[in-house]
C-alpha cells in the first residue's frame, strides 16, 4: 500500500472532523526531512488551519473528494489531466487563501522533478484471430435503436433551443428603399407590407396611438392598411415571436401627406347679358355682368364684320378669337358705318354687379370684359359676340376699273342714272329693295349691308336685285 493510500484511509477513518493526514501538524513548517513543504502539504496545513474537513471543501468548491485527496497527497497521476489539475489547484488554493499563481508554479516544479514512468517491457505477439464476418446480435439492434432515438430527441431539442434563441426578422417593402414616402395630397390610407419570420406577429404603432397587430402568413408575408392624416405620419413596426417573446429591431417609416394651402381669391369677371351670339335689336346694346375681387371693369368692343346674311346663323365668340383672353382682330368698318366705341370702364356695385350701354352700328361685334383689383392684378379676359343687324338695306355702289353707265333705283323709285367715272361711289339707305342696271357690269361693284358682293358681272348679267329677305341675284330687268 502506498503512502497516499495510507493517508486517504486515515482520513476516512477519522471522518474528516477537522483532522488532517498523520503528521499534518509538523507539516506547517519545513518537512520532516528538513526540506520545504510540498504543494500538497501546504494545502493540507492551510485547510487544517481553517478548521474544515475535505467534505466541507468538496461542498464549497465543487471539486470531487478524490481530486482533493490527490492534490493534498501529491498523487498527481490520479488527477484527470494537466489542464484540470491546474484548474483544481487554482480553485483550491484560492479557497484556502493561498496565492494561486505561486501554488501552480510550485506544482509545475514538483511535477517536473517527478521521474518519468518506466517504459513498458516487450510482450510476446498475440496470435492472429481470423474473423469470419460481422455477427449481429439482438443487443446490437437495441443499441442502434437507442442511438437513433437519442439522435432524434437531441435534434428536436436542438431545434427548439435554436428556435427559442433566434430573434425574428422584419423587412418593409418600400419604394426605392426610402424610409420617407410622399403621397398625393388628400390621400387617406396607405398599405404597409413586407416580410417577417413565419409564425410571428407584426406590431404597428402610429403617432403614439394604441398599436395594431397583424399575423405573418406561412410564406412570411404581412400587410396592414394604415389610415393617414395631413402632414407627417410616423409608423414604428416590429415583429414579435409570441412563444419566446423575442422582438426584432424596430423599423420606422414616415408617410407625408401634403397640407393643402387654400388659394387666395383671384379677380374674376363674367357676362350675364347679352348671350353669346345674340342678335341685338336697336343700336343700343346693354351689357351686364358680375365681378369678384374686382374694383374696376373695362369693356372693349371690336368690329368683326358685316352681320350674317338673312337666314344665316351667327357664330359665337370662339369663332373669332383664338383664346378667351385674346380678343379678335378688329376689321375695317365699311364706308358710312358707325365707328367702334372707345373702351368703357365702370366700378362694380357692392354686390359685384355692373352694367354698360354701348352704341353699336350694324355688324358683328366682339365684347371683351377684363377686371382689375386694387393692386392692379387683372382677371382673365372673357368675351361675347353679338350681332347688330341692318335695318332695311344699306347699299354701297361703286365704279371701279373704269367708267360705267348705271341706272339704280329702290323702294319703287328711280334714284340715279348716268355714266360715272372710275372711283365714283354712293351709299344708299333703303327700306325694302334695291336694283341696278349697268352698261359695264365688270366695272360696277355692289356692297349690301356691309357684305361686298363684287362686280355685277359675277352674277351672270347686267342687272342686280336685292331685298331685305333675299341675297342679291341677277334679274332680267329692274322693277318699275
Amino acid at each position: 500500500m502506498t503512502e497516499s493510500s495510507q493517508r486517504r484511509g486515515a482520513v476516512r477513518r477519522l471522518g474528516y472532523r477537522g483532522v488532517g493526514y498523520p503528521g499534518s501538524r509538523a507539516a506547517s513548517g519545513p518537512g520532516r526531512d528538513g526540506r520545504s513543504p510540498s504543494v500538497g502539504e501546504r494545502l493540507r496545513d492551510a485547510r487544517e488551519a481553517r478548521g474544515v474537513d475535505l467534505f466541507r471543501v468538496e461542498r464549497d468548491t465543487k471539486i470531487r473528494l478524490k481530486y482533493l485527496e490527490a492534490l493534498e497527497g501529491g498523487d498527481f497521476a490520479d488527477l484527470p489531466g494537466e489542464v484540470y489539475a491546474r484548474g483544481f489547484l487554482r480553485n483550491y488554493a484560492g479557497y484556502l487563501g493561498l496565492d494561486p499563481d505561486e501554488m501552480v508554479s510550485e506544482w509545475r516544479n514538483e511535477t517536473a522533478e517527478t521521474p518519468a514512468a518506466a517504459a513498458p517491457g516487450l510482450s510476446a505477439p498475440r496470435p492472429v484471430t481470423i474473423r469470419r464476418g460481422i455477427r449481429f446480435e439482438r443487443i446490437h439492434l437495441v443499441i442502434l435503436g437507442v442511438v437513433v432515438i437519442v439522435a432524434l430527441v437531441g435534434s428536436y431539442f436542438g431545434f427548439q433551443i435554436t428556435r427559442f434563441l433566434q430573434y425574428p426578422t422584419l423587412a418593409l417593402a418600400l419604394p426605392s428603399g426610402t424610409e420617407t414616402i410622399q403621397v398625393p395630397s388628400g390621400t387617406t390610407s396607405y398599405i404597409l407590407k413586407g416580410t417577417a419570420t413565419s409564425g410571428t406577429t407584426v406590431t404597428i404603432s402610429w403617432d403614439g396611438q394604441d398599436p395594431n397587430t397583424v399575423l405573418v402568413d406561412d410564406s412570411g408575408q404581412w400587410a396592414y392598411t394604415a389610415q393617414l392624416h395631413f402632414g407627417s405620419n410616423e409608423f414604428d413596426i416590429t415583429a414579435r415571436n409570441l412563444d419566446t417573446n423575442h422582438v426584432s429591431k424596430t423599423s420606422r417609416i414616415i408617410i407625408v401627406v401634403p397640407v393643402v394651402t387654400p388659394t387666395p381669391p383671384q379677380p374674376d369677371v363674367g357676362f350675364t347679358a347679352p348671350a353669346d351670339g345674340a342678335s341685338v335689336t336697336g343700336a343700343t346694346v346693354s351689357v351686364t355682368g358680375t365681378a369678384v375681387q374686382v374694383s374696376n371693369v373695362v369693356l372693349t368692343a371690336v368690329y368683326l364684320g358685316a352681320p350674317p346674311a338673312p337666314g344665316a346663323t351667327p357664330s359665337p365668340a370662339a369663332a373669332y378669337a383664338s383664346a378667351a383672353d385674346s380678343p379678335a382682330p378688329s376689321l375695317t368698318l365699311p364706308p358710312g358705318a358707325s365707328p367702334a366705341p372707345s373702351p368703357a370702364s365702370t366700378k362694380p356695385a357692392a354686390d359685384g354687379t355692373f352694367s354698360f350701354s354701348l352704341q353699336l352700328g350694324p355688324g358683328r361685334w366682339q365684347l371683351a370684359l377684363v377686371g382689375s383689383d386694387a393692386n392692379g392684378k387683372s382677371s382673365p379676359t372673357v368675351t361675347r359676340t353679338v350681332v347688330v343687324p341692318y335695318k332695311g338695306l344699306t347699299v354701297l355702289l361703286q365704279a371701279q376699273g373704269g367708267e360705267a353707265w348705271m341706272h339704280y333705283a329702290g323702294d319703287g323709285a328711280a334714284i340715279g342714272q348716268s355714266t360715272y367715272p372710275d372711283g365714283w361711289q354712293v351709299t344708299l339707305t333703303l327700306a325694302k329693295w334695291f336694283c341696278v342696271s349697268t352698261g359695264k357690269a365688270q366695272n360696277t361693284f355692289v356692297t349690301i349691308n356691309g357684305v361686298p358682293y363684287g362686280p355685277v358681272s359675277d352674277f351672270g348679267g347686267t342687272h342686280l336685285y336685292a331685298d331685305t329677305t333675299h341675297a342679291p341675284k341677277d334679274v332680267a330687268a329692274c322693277p318699275a
